[in-house]
């Protein structure tokens, strides 16, 4: 008896459960031609940088929900593994990617799921994990890739192996450091000392996609094209020794229904076929792939007819229908249903389920596995207690099967059954925040039941058949004891709940069980798959979580705009508010749009009061309007959020914060700086605005001080933007006194800042550079650097900054001994703060009024400086430095 079954009915069930797998030959007979014509075959360097040839490694099984698709594909991939397909040698490798899984909707889990898979075939993929390692450096600084590979402990082995192997590949190809400790380093010696290795020439020379790829600072662009390195590689091992590579796509229609656009999930996927041809893609879905249509084409990378000509085939009449590639999968008829039922279940080696009472079932079923097996589960229950089950139990049309199933349930099970039903994916947690009352060794016994299914590598680990949960929910108003659609609405609000605090206690600092549980555990990735089930639920159960604002800023925060971007269409009938939340969040993570043709959109969208969402959206307002200088607008949007929880209420504290430095009023933000923002997230932001106070106050130390702890904080998070943001920070701090010390940070702020596209950044590194080239006595470059920085900020539409241009441009031509030049910046800051249009806060109309006139101390005693008595001596320092240090010749 299997396990489950066998603590969930005990050993003395008058029957044995076995596996069965029937009518399926023609699908089994079109696999076993393509793994045997599939293995058999060897790509040479030239074949596989043919980006025009046909797409001959996909398979494709289309139909109904509970035909069979899933299950059709775990026997290929058994049967593979197994040895057991003729002509083909048992060696190979199956990686399975499940999009039923909300944490599978993103393409870096994908590929890092097929790498795991392939890595038992070979110890070494040097171009592909060199190139994944520069990507994740690029894509996210300060997030170790072997240390994310390690703590994803439900992989299992495979991801320690992964890491291991990565590791030995780096350490050989870049010399010495070891990828865990590499870091930054990996950049500047992947482009400097790696292009003086010889593996890394060999491998550019004999396979130029490596080249290209590492070349490539882009993270979002290499990541599509990754998967033809580790094509490259998996060839070098199927040359040594044959190896079927099997990749399985299941449940590929929650990829389709997503929003069709390039570097969309569906985009990233196709490539990934397409590049990797000695990899052979079994997927399943409901929809017919349409990667050949012409149309859909405009939104791929490898598109068309010409590429996939396997998908659609002319019939007789001319018209197109599915192919070789594309096989639609039927439900069993009558005598593979009846082999099911008798094998399925048996008792003294002889069919359990009566003669007549199959006939029934299958007559009901109408051929469908899934209602096949929910019949044998009741039959199961019913038997399982000693009683004869009755005939007019079976053979019910489907919704009432699951009634006639909830109702032979026990009153606990019932409710643990419409609690499950309630999200496409749940865990024990989500029960039981459903259900607090219930004693824990119930739920964990549910879960053990054939109808929930598991997988241990994804968070949330158990769902219902999509089938079947719908019709539970449907369903349940036809059980004498069923759900309210108030009380069910209640429930899905808790379950809802549970998974927002549970991705949200990483980024509210909180000590909470969950937040501890969550330290403690593996620490999957949840923001993404959280915010997803709870969207999804919002609209099935017409509910507004009131967190679902929250952990959306969160994701944009951490960086993962696709997600927001890829938001499916929301159906007729849903609420405004939802419709709302979806746009405001596409319109955030869309960067191809310019700052002020967002923030239009989002002006454009309509409020109504009492959105639970309108905070979310008012801080998206208000950092786009404080980024194209409408103050006031900035002011109001963060006024109305700043009351509401982390982050969002830290954001518009610390936007608040951000308006205070404009207008040099510093003792107040000060104060407004206070141990309440303490969230993981808002860390990076409160200590960032403690280092501009200080910074601003010529306060450089503990400047430094308040940007190292952004940089850590960053780190901690895992956040991209705040870790750029540091780097360049600390080395405007040290410009000043210490410009070796800048100089150490700039060439990291450049990387940085250059991946994420911020122009403004890459200007202000510019500059600090150009004051760092000044005290080195390099004039002509300093201006050199000075006019780059202006260019920069004309391109990205700036006319205000916390650290004006002007402002180091004095100090420079004070250096040269250009005191007139000087006196013209300095009025030039004066009189566009007089016209109303400031390009700088008025702390740096006061502070080059100091350096170009040092007996006029009038504007600069209209400052709020923090220890007023010493300010004028502290802002003096950074010019008699720079005039020393020229006047000794450095």
């Amino acid at each position: 008896m299997d396990i489950d079954r066998f603590f969930s009915l005990g050993p003395a069930a008058p029957f044995e459960v076995h596996e069965v797998f029937t009518d399926r030959e023609a699908a089994l007979a079109a696999f076993r031609n393509r793994s045997v014509a599939h293995a058999s075959r060897n790509w040479d360097t030239a074949e596989l940088m043919d980006f025009q040839r046909p797409a001959e490694n996909l398979l494709t099984f289309i139909g109904l929900g509970g035909v069979g698709k899933s299950t059709l594909l775990r026997h290929a991939a058994e049967l593979a593994t197994a040895g057991h397909l003729a002509g083909v040698r048992s060696r190979g490798a199956t990686a399975h990617v499940n999009f039923a899984e909300p944490d599978v909707l993103s393409f870096e889990t994908v590929l890092l799921r097929v790498r795991a898979a392939v890595g038992s075939l070979g110890r070494s993929w040097p171009a592909f994990d060199l190139a994944l390692a520069l990507y994740w450096e690029r894509k996210h600084p300060g997030e170790n890739l072997v240390t994310f590979l390690r703590r994803r402990t439900p992989a299992g082995a495979a991801s320690a192996r992964v890491a291991d192997q990565m590791t030995s590949t780096v350490d050989q190809m870049v010399g010495g450091f070891g990828l865990a400790g590499l870091g930054y380093q990996l950049l500047k010696l992947a482009g400097q000392k790696a292009a003086h290795n010889n593996r890394v020439k060999r491998l550019a020379r004999e396979f130029p996609p490596f080249e290209a790829l590492i070349s490539e600072t882009d993270p979002g662009r290499m990541l599509g094209y990754l998967p033809v390195l580790l094509a490259r590689d998996l060839e070098t091992h199927r040359r040594k020794e044959p190896a079927l590579v099997l990749c399985l796509l299941d449940t590929f229609e929650h990829v389709q229904v997503l929003t069709p656009e390039r570097e969309g999930l569906e985009d990233l996927v196709s490539r990934m076929v397409y590049l990797m041809p000695n990899v052979l893609f079994l997927a399943s879905s409901r929809r017919h792939l349409t990667w050949h249509d012409p149309i859909r084409a405009t939104t791929l990378a490898y598109g068309g007819q010409q590429r996939w000509p396997g998908l659609r085939t002319p019939d007789q009449d001319g018209i197109y229908g599915p192919s070789g590639d594309q096989l639609a999968l039927d439900g069993f008829d009558d005598p593979h249903a009846d082999e099911y039922l008798r094998y399925r279940l048996t008792h003294e080696g002889r069919p359990a389920i009566p003669r007549h009472l199959r006939r029934r079932i299958i007559d009901g079923a109408v051929g469908s596995p899934h209602y096949l097996e929910l019949s044998v589960s009741l039959y199961e229950q019913i038997a399982a207690r000693g009683q004869a089950p009755e005939e007019e139990l079976f053979g019910l049309p489907f919704p009432e099967l699951v009634v006639r199933l909830i109702r032979d349930l026990d009153v606990v099970d019932r409710d643990l059954l419409r609690a499950a039903a309630l999200l496409q994916a749940f865990d024990a947690d989500t029960l039981a925040a459903v259900l607090p009352r219930l004693r824990r060794r119930r739920i964990e016994d549910f879960l053990r039941r054939t109808m929930v299914l598991s997988d241990g590598t994804s968070w949330p680990a158990y769902r219902l058949h999509e089938n079947l949960r719908q019709a539970v929910n449907t369903c349940d108003n036809y059980t004498p004891d069923g759900w309210t659609s108030e009380e069910r609405r209640q429930a899905a609000i808790r379950a809802v709940g549970h998974l927002t605090e549970s991705a949200l206690v990483e980024h509210r600092g909180q000590d909470t069980p969950a937040s501890r549980q969550a330290t403690a555990s593996a620490r999957l990735p949840r923001a993404v798959p959280a915010f997803l089930l709870a969207f999804q639920a919002a609209v099935e159960h017409e509910i507004l979580p009131p967190d679902l604002g929250q952990l959306a800023y969160a994701l944009y925060e951490l960086g993962q705009w696709q997600v927001l971007l890829g938001l499916p269409a929301l159906p007729r009938g849903t609420a405004g508010e939802l419709i709302r939340l979806r746009e405001t969040a596409r319109v955030s993570a869309d960067t191809s749009l310019e700052a002020r043709e967002r923030l239009a959109q989002l002006n454009a969208l309509p409020l109504q009061d009492g959105d639970p969402y309108a905070a979310y959206a008012e801080v998206v307002r208000g950092n786009l309007a404080f980024f194209c200088g409408e103050l006031h607008e900035a002011q109001r949007t963060f006024t109305a959020a700043v009351d509401e929880a982390a982050p969002l209420g830290s954001e518009a504290q610390l936007g608040l914060i951000g308006l205070a430095l404009r207008t040099s009023r510093f003792t107040a933000p000060l104060l407004a700086v206070s141990p309440a923002l303490e969230p993981r997230i808002a860390q990076s932001g409160s200590a960032d605005a403690l280092g501009h106070l200080e910074l601003h106050n010529a306060r450089f130390q503990r400047a430094a001080e308040h940007f190292s702890r952004v940089l850590q904080h960053a780190r901690d998070a895992k956040s991209p933007l705040w870790i750029a943001r540091a780097t360049r920070h600390l080395a405007l701090t040290h410009m000043w006194l210490e410009p070796d010390t800048a100089a150490g940070f700039l060439a990291e702020a450049r990387e940085l800042n250059n991946r994420l596209g911020d122009t403004v950044g890459l200007a202000q590194c510019d500059f600090a550079d150009a004051l760092v080239h000044a005290h080195r006595g390099y004039w002509y470059r300093a201006e050199q650097l000075l006019n780059r920085a202006r260019a920069g900020h004309a391109a990205a539409g700036v006319t205000f900054d916390l650290l004006p241009i002007e402002a180091i441009e004095t100090l420079v031509l004070l250096g040269q001994d250009r005191p007139s030049h000087a006196w013209d910046t300095a009025q030039r800051l004066a009189a566009a703060a007089d016209a109303g249009r400031p390009l700088g806060p008025p702390a740096w109309t006061a502070i080059t009024r100091l350096w170009t006139a040092p007996d006029d101390h009038a504007a600069f005693d209209t400052i709020d400086w923090i220890e007023p008595a010493t300010a004028r001596q502290r802002w003096q320092e950074p010019l008699d430095t720079l005039l020393a240090h020229n006047r000794r010749g450095e």
